[in-house]
């Protein structure tokens, strides 16, 4: 079996005036917070995470030769997109679930699973203004991640003879007190449960469509 993988490859800011001075309210939340948290211990800077696996899924068996894996994704490098800052990207999920699951145990023929789609872009959201907006802790922005992919069976004579297709989105907020950390934490949390409903309906996709070729 011959695998083959090709790689690819902010935040609403609300101030209010006091006395003529600008007042950067996630400042001012940071320093409150800071203050309320003074001898507690300090969060490690390094967020460390659990490598995504989908080896517990059962394995599709698929009636070709060859399997390739291409990331056909183009990450922008720039907001509002964020993939490239997180700790999980959506598409090296979606690669991830492919490598984990996917098996070329035929005699002829290839098998091309695409990553078309990988985003996680972020939406500032409007926050409480006015001094009011001090002691108002906002959910300040909405990340929303997506993750759509194809497979295309080929023979032996390179004519594609079928194919499947799946995607899934998922979101959440975040408040605007929240650390780097915080939104790391919640990058990967999110991209992890994309992947894991994209793997489900791809899988299902895989065994609607191409029911024929599995073994």
């Amino acid at each position: 079996m011959t695998v083959r993988f090709t790689p690819n490859g902010p935040a609403s800011v609300d101030s209010v005036r006091v006395v003529s001075a600008r007042v950067d309210r996630r400042v001012f939340l940071s320093l409150a917070l800071g203050g309320l948290a003074a001898g507690c211990s300090t969060p490690d800077p390094t967020v460390r995470f659990a490598d995504l696996t989908f080896a517990g899924r059962p394995p599709i068996q698929l009636d070709v030769a060859q399997l390739d894996i291409v990331d056909e994704y183009r990450m922008p490098l720039a907001d509002p997109n964020v993939e490239h800052r997180a700790p999980l990207a959506p598409g090296a999920a979606a690669e991830r679930w492919a490598r984990d699951v996917l098996r070329a145990t035929g005699n002829s023929g290839r098998a091309v699973f695409r990553v078309t789609k990988g985003s996680l872009v972020a939406t500032p959201l409007p926050t409480t203004g006015g001094v009011k907006g001090w002691f108002t802790v906002d959910q300040a922005e909405r990340y929303d991640a997506a993750i759509e992919g194809r497979i295309d069976l080929y023979g032996a004579d390179g004519r594609r003879f079928g194919e499947a297709a799946a995607q899934a989105t998922r979101y959440q907020t975040i408040a605007e007190s929240a650390s780097l950390n915080d939104r790391q934490r919640l990058w990967y949390t999110l991209v992890e449960a994309t992947s894991r409903d994209f793997a489900a309906a791809m899988e299902q996709a895989i065994r609607r469509e191409l029911a024929g070729y599995i073994r």
